[in-house]
């Protein structure tokens, strides 16, 4: 017994070794967060154990841990840029002890002769968005600078999808252009630079293009859902104000540099064609109105594209800010740079919906497109502010911002309802058509600003604007041919179909000023009185001249008659051009607003009751009027617009706000002058009698902000909306004949609720936002249908009927969801960010259930960055990872003849409904290093 129980315990040591070592070990563990005064997170900033190797990074919600800490006294420091150094002792008495122990650093103020900087949210951080959300007197979401920067965004335009209740237009090329609020059409919304409103350079409308704006150059992006009595009254959805960079109180200096790729440039080539041989001015500009054109007088070389692996893309910016003079002057200058080639593979399907009675789309045609595009967007930004002393500021912010367009399209079109149509056979009548043209847009704003606190309770501010945008599209040219194919093969092309070149250039000016008076006194709790008035006056000029060309002789075939485009013999068929067009016109608006507002506090309630009146003078002048037409034209009308704002504080992080304001909407510029478009359908016309829009709109939203930077909020709203405009077939003229023209619609109505959060834990952070939207406006369509039902041969006939649908470009589901990583140790940033797209209304037809809407769409984008040093960090980020393709489609099946059934290409749903487009964008991915100083 004692010889077996030797070995055991021989052993009981190393057992009891092994034992003790596998124990937890006991150590103690200090956490807590570390913030500002605001309770804004420093993410990022380390807390030491003095005198040891031990230390803890800040996470994204302020969160620090440090452990294994032993029994003892330690000394802890924690230090962060622009902030007073901060040391705790503590003192640990057992191993299994947990402290928690917050710190708070304040934020070091700089002392003036006679101005004390006591400091706000740090600029351009998240707290500071959630700040202002909070504290504002209106209903607004904001996008933190810190936020663009994480995110794969380039233009403003793509900042803005991320916006809970904003959906994007999208151009030919898939880049986000225009910013629809809550599912209404653009005309809806405004845009504004610092809080000052910019004309646009679009030849027709309002609306201005963000895609022409870096989001590089942003401070924060604010999206207004209500309107206070001193913001401009014509936003029935809403207004997105770009809060431009400003002066930091330290030398600021940042850069980027980024190349990229597109896929589809891989796939597919980029056409390139020469831009240098366009002239700026048509044969009338450069030789008078009397001038009759000949075909030399035009160059060709634009016209010949050649297929080429294009540059990777590139972009920069770069950003410089200090204070001068003792800190009285703020500077900041930025400039930005991009040059992008971009392509899109494309099928559009021509439906012709009224020719066999049925109501159904017949497939006409099949064009199979590729644009390439050569974006260039060039900004330079400058802003000074400068502080005479404690009582008087003066603020100078000048923007530059100019987007250039080259783009060559190429589209081959299949005839799908004629007799040579059999694709079983390979046989089919072919066209091909070459469209190439540059498209530059400028815009121009320079804003003196000033505050001056004349008395103690009293201060004035005034602002004087000039602004200016600009667009200009130089010798558009248009290309066309036929051919066929023939037993699968395609045969030698001919020219005989006429072709287009033309000229267009627009501007308009703005001078604005405004002045603002502000009572505050002291013992008034915060409560105020403020009073103001806003002059504008805008001038806008257009420019529109077209030549025809035909062939000569008619009928030229490719290898016996010509090789290249520039072998073509052509003709001038209207040598004098078209200087008689509508597009030719000028246009004036000027606008005269005062308003008066109070702010109240009552038992936790900010109340913030205002009006508004605005009047005015907008009219027009045909440079050329034709005999039948009304050379000018002048609208005089006067808006008066109430406003007001409760916010209620439930506690200190919870408010539950109410608004109600009264908005308009006035007509496009365009849309007043009594033009007559010629269109492969029905004409369209111009409404000199067009009416503003007016609406009712209302907001109710819950906040609760947990953190600073932590939020949900949860609202609905509803809008009522007098005499929306919208397009729809009516019946005028001599012979009565139908045309689709603009006129005010009765009444609409737009409601929905909108979710949004966001959650910081320590390295990981989420957030996202829905919004379900509804609309409804019943319009007038048309049917063409049978005489007598039951007799497939008698005559056709159109009559008109009413169909109620929603707004257009309302989509009825919106969601957007973003997931974020940061770890400080590795100095590593991520974001998964998707963006959902209900089905949404796209195009208006004129015909009865023919209205086109996008399928829905997600798309998903990854930004991952690296810090290399404590002055450089290097970043990728990947676009459109699912090659999410954008369709559109009629909601009926392909109509068929009787007896017939044809499978047309790309048509795979037809028999519920009918694809007019699809367009793929393929993925793109840029690689780049950021620098800061």
């Amino acid at each position: 017994m004692k010889d077996s129980l030797s070995p055991l315990l021989y052993r009981l040591p190393l057992l009891w070794l092994a034992l003790f070592i596998s124990l937890p070990t006991l150590a103690a563990t200090v956490k807590g967060k570390v913030q500002d005064t605001f309770s804004e997170p420093l993410v990022g900033a380390q807390v030491v154990v003095q005198n040891s190797s031990k230390f803890a990074t800040v996470g994204l919600d302020g969160s620090y841990q440090l452990t294994d800490l032993q029994v003892g006294t330690y000394t802890l420091s924690v230090a962060y840029l622009g902030h007073k150094p901060l040391t705790r002792i503590i003192e640990i008495n057992s191993a299994n002890q947990t402290i928690i122990l917050d710190l708070q650093l304040e934020q070091q103020h700089k002392e003036l002769h006679e101005v004390t900087i006591t400091g706000s949210a740090p600029r351009g951080t998240e707290v500071e968005a959630r700040q202002m959300e909070r504290l504002s007197p209106n209903t607004i979401n904001v996008v933190s600078a810190k936020a663009i920067a994480l995110s794969p965004d380039v233009s403003v335009a793509n900042v803005v999808q991320r916006v809970s209740g904003l959906t994007i237009e999208r151009n030919s090329n898939g880049d986000p252009q225009y910013a629809l609020v809550r599912g209404m059409d653009k005309r809806y919304s405004y845009t504004l630079v610092n809080g000052i409103k910019i004309p646009s350079p679009d030849n027709k409308n309002r609306y201005v293009p963000l895609d022409i704006f870096p989001a590089a150059l942003l401070d924060r992006l604010e999206v207004y859902k209500s309107l206070t009595a001193d913001r401009e009254g014509d936003a029935i959805a809403g207004g997105v104000n770009m809060a431009m960079k400003s002066a930091p109180e330290y030398l600021e200096i940042k850069a980027d540099l980024q190349l990229g790729y597109n896929y589809i440039n891989l796939l597919e080539g980029f056409d390139q064609f020469n831009t240098a041989v366009i002239k700026e001015q048509s044969p009338r500009d450069i030789y008078g109105a009397a001038y009759q054109a000949q075909a030399g007088d035009f160059t060709r070389k634009n016209l010949e594209t050649k297929n080429i692996a294009p540059l990777p893309d590139m972009l920069s910016t770069v950003s410089v800010g200090n204070r001068f003079f003792s800190d009285k002057l703020g500077v900041m200058l930025g400039s930005s740079f991009q040059n992008a080639y971009r392509g899109t593979k494309s099928i559009w399907f021509d439906a012709e919906t009224e020719r066999f009675g049925t109501n159904q789309p017949a497939l006409r045609e099949l064009q199979e497109r590729h644009y390439s595009t050569q974006q260039i967007r060039f900004a330079n930004h400058g802003r000074l502010d400068y502080r005479l002393n404690s009582n008087h500021r003066l603020n100078l912010y000048t923007g530059y911002y100019r987007l250039v367009n080259n783009e060559a399209r190429e589209i081959r079109t299949t005839m799908l309802d004629g007799r040579n149509y059999n694709p079983a056979a390979g046989n089919a009548i072919l066209a091909y058509s070459t469209r190439t043209r540059v498209t530059r847009q400028n815009i121009l704003n320079s804003t003196l600003q000033g505050e001056h606190q004349l008395l103690a309770p009293l201060l004035l501010d005034w602002s004087v604007v000039y602004s200016s945008a600009s667009s200009s599209r130089p010798d558009n040219a248009r290309f066309s041919c036929n051919g066929e194919l023939r037993d699968f093969v395609e045969q030698p092309v001919n020219v005989e179909r006429r072709s287009p070149r033309q000229w267009e250039r627009n501007s308009d000016t703005d001078l604005s000023g405004f002045l603002n008076l502000q009572l505050k006194p002291e013992h008034w709790n915060g409560n105020l009185v403020k009073a103001g008035a806003m002059y504008r006056s805008k001038d806008r000029d257009n420019y529109f001249n077209r030549y025809l060309f035909d062939p000569n002789p008619g009928r030229q075939v490719q290898g016996e008659h010509w090789d290249k485009f520039s072998d073509i013999s052509w003709e001038v068929v209207n040598p004098a051009g078209s200087a008689n067009d509508e597009l030719n016109y000028k246009a004036t608006e000027n606008i005269l607003a005062y308003y008066a507002l109070g702010q109240l506090n009552i038992l936790n309630t900010d109340i913030n009751a205002g009006v508004r009146v605005e009047q005015t003078r907008q009219g027009y002048t045909l440079k050329t009027p034709k005999e039948f037409q009304t050379p000018d034209s002048t609208q005089i009308y006067t808006d008066i617009l109430p406003s007001l704002s409760l916010k209620h504080r439930l506690n200190q992080a919870m408010n539950i706000r109410f608004s109600y304001y009264k908005a308009i909407s006035r007509p496009g510029f365009f849309e007043v002058v009594p033009y007559v478009l010629e269109e492969d359908g029905y004409d369209e016309v111009g409404n000199a009698k067009l009416n503003r829009v007016r609406a009712d709109n209302f907001d109710l939203r819950w906040e609760f902000f947990p953190t600073a930077t932590d939020q949900l909020l949860a609202g609905v709203f509803y809008k009522r909306i007098q005499d929306p405009i919208e397009y729809a077939v009516v019946r005028q003229g001599v012979n009565n004949e139908p045309v689709i023209k603009p006129d005010n619609y009765g009444t609409a109505y737009n409601y929905g609720l909108e979710l949004d959060f966001c959650k910081y834990f320590n390295r990981i952070g989420l957030k996202g936002n829905y919004t379900y939207t509804h609309s409804r406006i019943t319009t007038t369509k048309a049917l063409r249908t049978r005489e007598d039902l039951n007799d497939p041969s008698s005559q056709l006939t159109v009559i008109n009927v009413e169909q109620a649908r929603p707004l257009q470009g309302q989509a009825n589901h919106i969601g957007n969801v973003s997931l974020l990583y940061k770890n400080q140790e590795r100095g590593l940033d991520a974001q998964l960010a998707f963006v959902y797209t209900g089905e949404r209304l796209e195009t208006i037809s004129p015909f009865l259930d023919n209205d086109m809407y996008s399928r829905p769409i997600t798309q998903v984008d990854l930004s991952v960055e690296k810090r290399i040093s404590k002055k450089a960090e290097v970043f990728v980020k990947a676009l459109n990872l699912l090659n999410s393709p954008y369709e559109v489609y009629i909601k009926k099946p392909v109509y068929q003849e009787e007896g017939k059934t044809i499978a047309y290409p790309y048509q795979t749903n037809m028999n519920t409904r009918t694809l007019i487009r699809r367009d793929e964008y393929y993925q793109s991915v840029r690689a780049g290093v950021r620098l800061t100083f």
